[in-house]
């Protein structure tokens, strides 16, 4: 079957941003008083960080569907704040933005380059920082004194069994379905 032209273009931007590569990113060691410098503490990639998080809005992304979290954070901030929080910053500081946009939409967890570092957010409300940390493989603890906020974001991270919810659907659909 021939791919439509949206899908030739889709194709075409993913190979272009490196969506999917597999990448190696050099962190710091935060437990040396002396580590070297992260990218977040160079320089930030505030520009192209803004203009994904214009065309993401806070619409749709099915992670984040769970409740209408009323301070829904965009999570492609947070994603490229925890990238730059964590690479270590290159030598020439001019390519300090750059570095977090050219591994941005890689594969972070096929070569486990961010596993060992721990990230904690003491007020996790609906959890974005918990999500997109666990996405690029960290290891992410959260807590928050609204029962409500942690309810949310454990159903965010919880494994869920495809062929069960398609059980339950087809269950669902059956019982209201009109016979």
């Amino acid at each position: 079957m021939a791919k439509t032209k949206k899908q030739q273009l889709e194709e075409q931007i993913a190979k272009l941003v490196g969506a999917g590569n597999e990448v190696e990113i050099e962190t710091v060691d935060f437990s040396d008083p002396n580590r070297p410098k992260t990218v977040l503490e160079i320089d930030f990639p505030i520009l192209p960080v803004n203009q994904v998080s214009a065309i993401e809005g806070n619409a749709g992304k099915p992670i984040y569907q769970m409740s209408k979290w009323w301070a829904r954070r965009r999570s492609s901030v947070f994603r490229s704040m925890l990238l730059a929080a964590a690479m270590k910053a290159p030598d020439n500081p001019i390519n300090a933005a750059k570095s977090v946009w050219d591994v941005y939409y890689a594969n972070h967890q096929k070569k486990g380059a961010l596993k060992h570092l721990k990230v904690a957010d003491i007020f996790m409300g609906g959890g974005t920082t918990i999500v997109e940390g666990s996405r690029l493989g960290m290891q992410m603890y959260g807590n928050d004194l609204n029962p409500v906020a942690w309810l949310v974001v454990k159903n965010e991270l919880a494994n869920v069994d495809l062929e069960e919810v398609i059980r339950l659907a087809e269950h669902i659909e059956s019982e209201v379905s009109h016979k």
